[in-house]
């Protein structure tokens, strides 16, 4: 290529300008909410520019305000114009339909407040994550992973000395408020659902980790039961923690329906995940999902009515309403909770989809 045709490098002035728009990106957006800000010499090096032009960049955020510089000469950010109210969003490193809703409610929630939300992802208790979060945010969401809460963990949270608010579990009882979106009682109106289309035997699908949310659904199902004098069996294998839950259920329901352990003729499942596999495994085989079987789940995760055939369940609400509270008392420092610390609520959208229909009195499993 001939000299003339080469593009024109970027001018010194145009690489401060990109620098200068990168770190104000990622300051408005809390990425060092929770750890330093690169020296000149690593943002020079990150970016593959010299350390004058670095400097040049950070200096420019430092005039505007939006960058302080302190005596050591390091820089961090002005949490004043950065955001009045730092938001953690902590979750835990799984796929899931059901963090993304809450994800999503949180964001929706915070645009009526000068608020930033920052999502931090825990692999574990034990991650640096989790103590991070809590030290250098003013409030935090917690959404609790499947495995068992450790004693010293649980300590933490108690002690936090933040506005914290755990997601889809009550912790209520350790001082902590709480969103529960799905009161277990409420599975009994979905179940009541399946009765009237002349189901007598329901069964109970899970493959997630017996967590105390799942404990409780669970237990739900066999009260229903015992009232009812209905049938039924608990079938499938919980997963591990942080698996992943859609094949497990596809794989645990294909095995069930292939040694015909499954014999009910309807379906009641824990979760979305084990739901959607459910079903695919059924229809794999020739099974007509809601002519043969009857399948509903407790929390559809947003995802029911669109799937093939549609799916009854208990849907999930809208959590923005909840969390606005929340965002509320988190401007507040954390003082004067209104309320009980349990926020969950006093009625729950059911939909009724194509997957669950009168019950045959011929079954092409039997």
């Amino acid at each position: 290529m001939s000299p003339e045709l080469l593009p024109n490098p970027p001018s010194p002035r145009f690489k401060v300008e990109q620098i200068q728009r990168m770190l104000e990106g990622r300051i408005r957006h809390g990425d060092y909410h929770s750890r330093d800000l690169p020296t000149e010499r690593e943002l020079a090096e990150e970016v593959g520019v010299s350390r004058m032009t670095a400097r040049k960049a950070v200096q420019r955020l430092v005039d505007q305000g939006l960058l302080l510089r302190l005596a050591n000469g390091r820089v961090t950010a002005n949490r004043r114009l950065a955001g009045q109210l730092r938001v953690a969003f902590l979750v835990p490193s799984l796929a899931s339909q059901d963090v993304e809703r809450w994800r999503l409610g949180l964001e929706g929630a915070g645009g009526q407040f000068d608020v930033q939300v920052r999502t931090m992802v825990y692999l574990h208790w034990d991650d640096p994550a989790i103590v991070d979060a809590l030290d250098s945010f003013d409030g935090v969401f917690l959404y609790p992973s499947g495995e068992p809460i450790p004693p010293r963990i649980i300590t933490r949270l108690r002690g936090a000395g933040r506005a914290l608010v755990v997601l889809g579990r009550d912790l209520t009882a350790l001082g902590i408020p709480s969103i529960e979106l799905f009161p277990p009682v409420f599975i009994q109106r979905l179940l009541d659902c399946v009765a009237e289309l002349g189901h007598r035997g329901v069964d109970c699908f899970n493959v997630q980790t017996i967590d105390p949310v799942i404990a409780l659904r669970i237990e739900q199902w066999n009260l229903w039961r015992a009232v009812h004098r209905m049938g039924g069996r608990l079938l499938g294998e919980p997963i591990r923690p942080y698996g992943v839950p859609l094949a497990h259920a596809y794989e645990q329901a294909g095995r069930l329906l292939d040694e015909g352990q499954f014999t009910a003729t309807a379906l009641l499942c824990t979760t979305a995940p084990a739901a959607i596999g459910a079903v695919r495994a059924m229809r794999d085989r020739g099974i007509r999902v809601g002519v043969d079987v009857s399948v509903c789940v407790v929390n559809d995760e947003g995802l029911g009515r669109y799937m093939s055939p549609s799916l009854t369940s208990i849907e999930m609400p809208d959590p923005a309403s909840y969390l606005t509270v929340c965002l509320e008392w988190m401007q507040r420092r954390g003082e004067g909770w209104i309320g009980p610390l349990l926020m969950q609520p006093s009625q729950v959208p059911l939909f009724v989809g194509e997957s669950t229909g009168p019950c045959q009195t011929t079954s092409p499993r039997a």
